[in-house]
């Protein structure tokens, strides 16, 4: 098979990219595979290609989102030319926004959810989009969660739940100094504010990786509680995160949505229980009072961090079934699954 993986960007430390690589480098082992992107950084070639389109990024919550459909016109004829060149036997898009540049062509689109928003013109937009999934034979969602959510908007028979997962390089060293960790962007829907104030009230250090629109405020908001065991790590190297988890005591995240959750997988990976809220698709990666806690309000939250923190034989405990629960979702069992769907769906053109 000749597969091309589609996403505006492909940058490391960003989920859905690391999405992308995993599956490529596997499946480029036996296929002859290319990721498309515009902005790349990071990311080293293995077992696939990459290509370089010159495109914008399609949603940038300003004003730039009214010239969406102009953008999608410039991509489709991007996408055109290479597929003239190159004749791929299916295109795999991990950004639903970019399916109607496609229209015509092989695709399956990988849906990993979006947040809830406020704007009105971003709601009418993703309905949109997400509508023209209807033309295609099948759309991949990433969680349970997700299918639902979709299946109000395609029949339930288009779509198939496959979902993320963790490679091998993410394993525990049972080291624990004496940290909670945060992983991700730094947006509105993922609260960071909350575990900041934790950190101030339960006196306990918390390292947040990544970076964000946010990030700044973030930083200001630290300062201004005197929130001193806050340390902002900024974006890190693949190697640098993995040792980050390995270190951790546990992990924490006060988002209110996720669309599968693959930091809660890399935690529990390396032996780390997690502290999330029940909601979303958090259940399906985080086993409740087993591999970490799911709690419905922030003084829950803090009630259960205190916990971890005063019983070191308990983050140990729930680390071990964290890591047990991890082994379920291993990304060489993962990407046979998408291996099978894509011969199926071009056998079946």
């Amino acid at each position: 098979m000749k597969i091309a993986f589609v996403n505006d960007t492909f940058i490391e430390g960003r989920g859905v990219d690391t999405v992308i690589y995993e599956l490529a480098r596997r499946l480029g082992k036996k296929h002859e595979v290319y990721v498309i992107a515009a902005k790349i950084r990071g990311f080293k070639e293995e077992n696939f290609k990459i290509i370089k389109i010159p495109s914008e990024k399609l949603y940038t919550g300003s004003l730039k989102d009214y010239f969406y459909f102009n953008k999608i016109k410039k991509l489709r004829k991007e996408i055109l030319k290479l597929q003239e060149k190159y004749n791929f036997d299916l295109f795999n898009v991990h950004h639903s926004a970019l399916n109607p540049a496609f229209k015509g062509l092989p695709t399956i689109v990988t849906w990993h959810g979006s947040p809830v928003t406020k704007n009105l013109a971003r709601k009418l937009l993703n309905k949109i989009v997400l509508r023209t999934l209807r033309r295609n034979k099948k759309t991949i969602v990433i969680s349970k969660y997700l299918a639902m959510e979709l299946s109000r908007i395609i029949p339930k028979s288009k779509i198939v739940v496959i979902n993320d997962g963790v490679s091998n390089e993410f394993k525990p060293t049972w080291q624990d100094k004496n940290y909670m960790l945060f992983v991700g962007r730094h947006e509105k829907h993922k609260k960071i504010e909350e575990i900041i104030k934790l950190s101030k009230e339960v006196n306990f250090p918390l390292f947040i990786v990544g970076s964000g629109p946010l990030t700044k405020k973030l930083i200001e908001y630290s300062k201004k509680i005197r929130a001193d065991e806050v340390k902002f790590l900024g974006a890190v190297s693949r190697k640098k995160l993995i040792k980050l988890y390995q270190g951790g005591s546990f992990f924490v995240s006060a988002s209110k949505w996720e669309g599968f959750g693959l930091i809660f997988l890399e935690a529990a990976a390396c032996g780390k229980p997690s502290v999330a809220y029940n909601t979303c698709s958090m259940p399906e990666v985080i086993k409740n009072k087993k591999t970490g806690f799911l709690v419905n309000s922030y003084e829950e939250f803090k009630e259960y961090v205190k916990k971890l923190i005063r019983d070191k034989k308990l983050r140990e405990k729930m680390g071990k079934e964290a890591f047990k629960f991890s082994k379920k979702f291993k990304w060489d069992k993962l990407s046979k699954r998408y291996e099978s769907l894509f011969k199926k769906s071009i056998k079946n053109g």
